[in-house]
């Protein structure tokens, strides 16, 4: 297999990280720490919009544990033994150095007047920087458009962001900054461990695509008529034009401060377990009914079975599953009295 960054040499690289790990793994670990592998981490599904759950190949057992409340299951463990956002053979040693000068350039200059910087009093960041932002966050799209298969960019934007990417030592202002991209800093204050509380992954929405990197979100847009409002969870407000940089003087970076990252990973949270969770429950109603009465159930009848489970005094999300067969078993008495 040929290198997609290159297209020449073969890609020998093993355990490539197409989300930069240095910014990632604070999110990942168990503590907030710089030690790899070794935590849990909730991360957006790749070809849905649910938050998931998984840890690492060198998460402590016993931790994990204590956490689940359980044994691990057999299909868990399995699933740790791989490194997160990582892959093997997809790159080549010669444009994995590339990435690497990319990425120390932002995490040295970039990085240290974010985290850590006391902007509590700010709402934005302007840098002169923009060659180093432009090419971190473009490497993050780019790769995740290599690495998997829901993240897609059209040919030619794809194309045009490679040849920025393998071309930087020589590319001009003029070409770098012709894609529209807002990145909103999610300000995470409490110490290393309360990084464990962001997330990591992406939606498969073209217009932005967007990624989520633990305290970064990133809104790309490949033309500037793609531009436009976009709802994720009350992320933008009236103001996302102002911080969609678009050939730019100085590259714009929105700060969402600590009490607002948390109110919006909550909704994003609540709004996509809750889908997921009455989908699960609307599919498991139906098996129930169909075993018992050998057909689908009417559509009404589902629908108040889980406007009978959504309003009880238990939170939605804090159902156990001997609860809802109780519930269950209470909603088809009731049904067939």
């Amino acid at each position: 297999m040929k290198c997609p960054l290159c297209t020449i040499r073969e890609a020998d690289k093993k355990n490539t990280h197409y989300f930069t790990d240095k910014i990632i793994r604070s999110c990942l670990n168990l503590d907030g720490g710089n030690e790899r592998e070794t935590g849990f981490y909730f991360d957006l599904s790749n070809d849905t919009a649910f938050v998931e759950f998984n840890f690492q190949r060198e998460t402590s057992i016993p931790k994990l544990e204590e956490t689940l409340g359980r044994l691990a299951t057999e299909k868990e463990i399995e699933q740790a033994k791989k490194i997160p956002f990582s892959v093997d053979y997809v790159f080549c040693t010669n444009c994995e150095a590339i990435f690497t000068e990319i990425e120390d350039a932002f995490i040295n200059r970039i990085l240290p007047k974010l985290r850590d910087a006391g902007i509590s009093e700010l709402e934005e960041l302007d840098f002169e920087y923009i060659k180093i932002i432009r090419l971190f966050f473009y490497i993050q799209i780019w790769r995740t458009a290599v690495c998997e298969k829901a993240y897609k960019l059209s040919p030619e934007t794809f194309e045009k962001l490679r040849l920025i990417i393998i071309n930087n030592a020589t590319i001009t202002d003029q070409e770098i900054k012709n894609f529209p991209l807002g990145i909103t800093y999610l300000e995470t204050l409490g110490g290393e461990k309360e990084y464990t509380s962001n997330f990591v992954g992406f939606t498969n929405d073209r217009k932005p695509n967007l990624v989520i990197l633990n305290d970064f979100v990133i809104q790309f847009y490949e033309s500037n008529e793609d531009v436009k409002f976009f709802d994720f969870y009350n992320l933008n407000n009236h103001e996302f034009e102002k911080f969609t940089n678009f050939n730019e003087d100085k590259f714009k970076i929105r700060i969402l401060h600590d009490a607002e990252r948390k109110a919006f990973l909550k909704e994003m949270v609540r709004e996509e377990k809750v889908k997921q969770t009455l989908s699960f429950y609307r599919s498991r109603f139906s098996e129930f009914w169909f075993n018992l009465f050998g057909v689908d159930p009417p559509s009404p009848i589902t629908e108040q079975y889980i406007y009978f489970i959504c309003n009880q005094e238990d939170d939605l999300l804090s159902h156990t599953r001997e609860n809802i067969i109780k519930l269950t078993q209470e909603f088809l008495i009731r049904k067939l009295q």
